[in-house]
């Protein structure tokens, strides 16, 4: 009977001791669930002095740890997106299968990509030799560069350089040079015509006073002509350097515009008298069109140096018995001003460049004709800094359109 007593209670005592345990592993269970799903409060387990509370408290540490790395994790990933997202270059990251895994937005614009080309290969975004070639390149050397032309785009000249991760990914950076390598063509132009219009007049200033110091002064007639050469020749290297220096004041900042309300009639006549003298020399007629008491919001130095270039420029080329027009209207909320002829006109190739400094469309008519090629330089610069914008278009029939726009 007391074997049978002690052996119910031993009975009694392990499933009450088994019950309370399974409990507490249920409840830990539950714990652990909980902490997976994100909630991070304590529970009562935490605060047993058992194994099951050291468990409990295990757990509950280790879930903060988790969090504070995954919290960590995310905003290095944000971080990361973010320079991504800001870089001008292009990033495009392959897996060791040559796949894309990974492109940022800059990457997106410059291979003309509407959504991320995730899991394709790179030929098949890209049908370029020279890429394909550099990507070959980086499975001997680690680092290999490259320019060369994107046929995806209008102007595409592209410098790529790609990296061999000792995983077997690559990273490959492009960087769109387009404008980069057109500036620099524009720089060496400048430089070139620059020395070229220099040496010019100072050719024939020398040329003119070598043979005047030989005994040419002394001649009667050809005396004379070689004095009116180099004063000609002299001319037109003030004029050059005064063009110069008038680029360089305004790109500098250093000319002060004031601007006020400014009637654009009076520009348009004060223009026309400036270049009067040429323009009855080839019988060339005007037509001055603007409405009564229109202004604009501009210096009125800077405006008339514009128009007065831009006419000058229509008298220049227009044939003998041509005519001008000068109109302006309200666009919009925007002024425009238009010198319209009807000259030759300007072919399409040349219109793109026609503001550009010593950019000529006949280069010989032009020097013959006095001009130094910085006229509509100048007029892009002065029309910038009014925070206008000047273009060409060409006339209806014959001839063209040269139009300011102004706020």
């Amino acid at each position: 009977t007391a074997g049978l007593l002690g052996l119910a209670l031993a009975v009694g005592l392990a499933w009450v001791s088994s019950h309370r345990f399974s409990r507490a592993l249920e409840h830990l269970v539950d714990y652990t669930r909980r902490l997976l799903e994100g909630d991070r409060r304590e529970s009562t387990l935490t605060a047993r002095q058992d194994e099951l509370g050291g468990i409990a408290g295990s757990l509950y540490h280790l879930s903060q740890q988790v969090e504070n790395h995954v919290a960590t994790l995310a905003r290095e990933r944000d971080r990361f997106e973010a320079v991504l997202d800001g870089m001008s270059e292009a990033v495009v990251s392959l897996d060791q299968d040559g796949r894309v895994d990974l492109v940022n937005r800059a990457g997106l614009e410059l291979l003309a990509l509407d959504q991320e080309p995730l899991g394709r290969t790179l030929i098949e975004l890209v049908r370029a030799p020279e890429l394909q070639a550099l990507m070959a390149r980086t499975e001997t050397d680690a680092t290999a560069g490259t320019e060369f032309d994107l046929p995806v785009r209008a102007v595409p000249r592209v410098l790529a350089r790609a990296t061999k991760r000792p995983t077997g990914e690559a990273i490959l950076v492009m960087l769109d040079v387009s404008e980069l390598r057109r500036l620099e063509v524009i720089r060496r132009d400048f430089v070139a015509n620059v020395s070229h219009e220099l040496r010019t007049p100072i050719s024939v200033i020398r040329a003119n006073a070598e043979t005047l110091a030989d005994g040419g002064i002394d001649d009667p007639v050809a005396g004379p002509k070689f004095l009116s050469s180099m004063v000609a020749a002299a001319d037109r290297l003030s004029h050059l350097i005064a063009d110069l220096l008038d680029i360089s004041r305004i790109e500098s900042g250093a000319l002060k515009l004031e601007r006020e309300s400014v009637e654009i009639e009076p520009v348009f006549r004060n223009a026309w008298a400036a270049v009067a003298e040429k323009a009855a020399a080839k019988a060339i007629s005007v037509v001055i069109d603007v409405p009564d008491r229109l202004a604009a919001h501009a210096d009125a130095g800077a405006l008339e140096q514009v128009i007065t270039n831009l006419v000058d420029n229509a008298v220049k080329y227009t044939q003998a018995n041509g005519h001008v027009e000068l109109t302006a209207r309200q666009a919009g909320e925007r002024l425009r001003l238009e010198v319209r002829d009807n000259g030759p006109g300007v072919a399409p190739h040349h219109r793109d460049r026609l503001f550009e400094r010593f950019y000529r469309v006949d280069p010989g008519r032009s020097r013959a004709m006095g001009g130094t090629g910085l006229g509509l330089a100048i007029v892009k610069h002065l029309v910038t800094a009014l925070n206008g914008t000047v273009g060409m278009s060409p006339a209806p029939g014959r001839g063209s359109v040269f139009w300011v726009e102004l706020d």
